[in-house]
């Protein structure tokens, strides 16, 4: 336990996850990741000199168990001296109002959630438990989704969401060592059944995909980890060599000039430098980038969500719809 909790510190610390003094909000489901990070950080409180708050939303999803399990993590954090905010949403009625998928409604639902608690409480971070596991199927989702660079770095250590940090202290831990910690804490998780469920994309490669790979490399998990690791730093020193995007407007004869894989880079950092989080797909970046070449006239071309590149002969500017 303590080997495992020195090297999520480690981690925390190379990254600059957490500032001193600052108030964490902590995401817990009930399940052994959430459980173990609030664990954790509780015992890494004083290294890490933050101060904790519990959060845990029932989706409206499964009945009297999703409440039972928000039940369950309010009183395992009274039982570990961390304040607790529980809260609920009907997902099914947001994912209808959205237009929105469960999945994806319930993400949105959560992180609002989240946020408005964080802001409730005058926490400036929000710590998430994906942890190594979680980071390998990411990668191999976005590289079955035809990502680009950007989205093959997986899931980031730190990022931003709606003026929110977001930091995810579990990435270099497995989903084995969490279990184990756990057990070793004589702490029994809760259960989410949709974690079985094949319909979606995430469980079939988790329990479809993953274990035909370890077939071939008992430690592909590891591999596809580092993959995204060092993919992060190769990101970085490119995004280091592009023309500043901030606000997201370039001068068209110098998009031009960059090689191809710059353009493409410039274009995908705009976007998320409007939409944090939103993906170009391949086939919006290549249709923007012939729309740039063959400009003759001042127009425009949609990246989807809302975003557009408008350009003339003198400049390039991403920019929300209206």
């Amino acid at each position: 336990m303590l080997d495992l909790q020195k090297r999520v510190l480690a981690f925390c610390r190379a990254e600059r996850l957490f500032k001193p003094a600052e108030r964490v909000v902590v995401a817990v489901s009930g399940g052994a990741d959430s459980l173990a990070l609030l664990h954790i950080l509780r015992e890494l409180q004083g290294d890490l000199q933050i101060a904790l708050h519990a959060a845990t939303l029932d989706h409206g999803l499964r009945g009297a168990q999703g409440a039972e399990d928000a039940a369950f993590v309010a009183q395992v954090a009274a039982a570990w001296q961390i304040p607790c905010t529980v809260g609920s949403a009907d997902v099914p009625r947001l994912a209808a109002t959205w237009r929105l998928g469960i999945e994806a409604a319930a993400r949105r639902a959560r992180y609002a959630f989240l946020q408005q608690c964080a802001a409730q409480i005058g926490a400036t971070c929000i710590a998430t438990a994906h942890q190594r596991d979680d980071q390998a199927e990411t990668v191999l989702l976005h590289l079955i989704r035809g990502s680009g660079l950007a989205g093959l770095r997986g899931i980031l250590p730190s990022s931003e969401r709606d003026g929110m940090r977001i930091v995810r202290p579990l990435l270099t831990i497995g989903r084995d060592e969490l279990l184990a910690y756990l057990t070793a804490l004589g702490v029994t998780p809760r259960d989410d059944p949709s974690n079985s469920d094949m319909q979606f994309a995430r469980n079939k490669v988790r329990h479809a995909i993953m274990p035909l790979l370890r077939e071939i490399n008992p430690s592909v998990t590891l591999s596809l980890a580092r993959m995204a690791e060092t993919l992060r730093e190769d990101y970085a020193a490119l995004m280091a060599s592009l023309p500043p995007f901030v606000p997201p407007s370039i001068q068209r004869d110098a998009f031009l000039r960059l090689l191809p894989a710059q353009q493409r880079l410039w274009l995908r950092a705009a976007v998320q430098h409007i939409a944090p989080g939103r993906e170009l797909s391949f086939e919006r970046v290549e249709a923007a980038l012939r729309f740039v070449r063959g400009l003759r006239t001042a127009g425009g071309v949609q990246l989807g969500g809302g975003i557009w590149l408008r350009a003339d002969q003198a400049r390039l500017r991403v920019q929300r719809e209206g």
